[in-house]
C-alpha cells in the first residue's frame, strides 16, 4: 500500500522477476502469490488514490504484515503520506502487526534518508501508540552498496517503547476504579505476550524482501555477462 505514484506496482514486479520460479497462480486479481522457503506469501496491491484508501481496511484483518511504499523524493506529499500511514496504523485490525516502510526512489537527489523520514512521518510516535514494530528499507540501494552485492540497507527496527510512570514518591497517584485497572492490566499483558510474535513477523517480512532484492541483483548480473558464441 501507499499513495498513488509511489511505485507500488514496480516494487511488486521487481519481486516477481526476482523470484520468477517461485511465483504461484494468483487466486484473485491484484494478488501475487510466492513460495519462499517453507512459506507461501500473498502480496496484495492496494490502489493508492485518495478515493480508494477507505477500502484498505477490508484487508487489514487477514494481513500478517504491511508493506507501505513511500516516494521518499516527493516532499510535497510527505504530510499526506504521514496522515495516510497514521490512519492505517491506528486501525484496531492493524495494531501490533509489523510494518516494512519501503523508502522508494532513493536514487533521486531530493530523496529523504531514513532518519529524516522517521522525523517527517513521526514514526516513533506512531509505533508507540499502535504497538507496531517498523523497519525502513532504502530502495534502490545506494550505488556503492549495489556494486558490492550487499543486501538492501535497512534502518534499525523501531519498536514500541514501554511507558515509564512519572509519579515520584512525593506525588499523589490518581485513583482508578477496580474494573478499569483490571482492564488496563489485561491489555498490557496481552501486548507483552504478543511482542515475540511481532518481532518474528517483522523479521519474516524483512527476510522476504531482502531475498527478493538479492535474487534480482543476481539476475541482473547474469544478463550483463556476454553469452558464449560458437565459432
Amino acid at each position: 500500500m501507499g499513495l498513488d505514484s509511489s511505485g507500488k506496482s514496480s516494487v511488486i514486479m521487481d519481486i516477481m522477476r526476482a523470484l520468477a520460479s517461485e511465483v504461484l497462480p494468483a487466486a484473485q486479481p491484484g494478488q501475487t502469490r510466492l513460495r519462499v522457503n517453507r512459506f507461501e506469501v500473498t502480496l496484495v496491491e492496494l490502489p493508492g488514490a485518495q478515493r480508494c484508501r477507505s477500502a484498505w481496511r477490508s484487508h487489514y484483518s487477514a494481513a500478517d504484515g504491511l508493506l507501505f511504499v513511500l516516494d521518499s523524493s516527493d516532499l510535497a506529499r510527505m504530510e499526506e503520506a504521514r496522515k495516510a500511514l497514521s490512519r492505517v496504523l491506528s486501525h484496531p485490525d492493524v495494531s501490533g502487526k509489523p510494518l516494512l516502510l519501503l523508502a522508494n526512489k532513493q536514487d533521486v537527489a531530493a530523496a529523504l534518508l531514513p532518519c529524516e523520514l522517521i522525523e517527517r512521518l513521526a514514526l516513533q510516535r506512531l509505533v508507540n501508540e499502535n504497538h507496531s514494530p517498523c523497519r525502513i528499507v532504502r530502495f534502490p540501494q545506494p550505488q556503492q552498496a549495489a556494486e558490492d552485492g550487499e543486501a538492501p540497507i535497512t534502518s534499525p527496527p523501531l519498536l514500541p517503547v514501554q511507558k515509564v510512570s512519572t509519579n515520584g514518591p512525593g506525588k499523589r497517584k490518581k485513583k482508578v476504579k477496580g474494573m478499569k485497572k483490571k482492564k488496563k492490566k489485561k491489555i498490557k499483558n496481552k501486548i507483552k505476550s504478543q511482542e515475540p510474535v511481532m518481532e518474528q513477523q517483522q523479521e519474516e517480512v524483512s527476510n522476504l524482501y531482502r531475498r527478493a532484492m538479492l535474487a534480482l541483483k543476481m539476475r541482473q548480473e547474469q544478463r550483463k555477462q556476454p553469452s558464449a558464441i560458437a565459432p
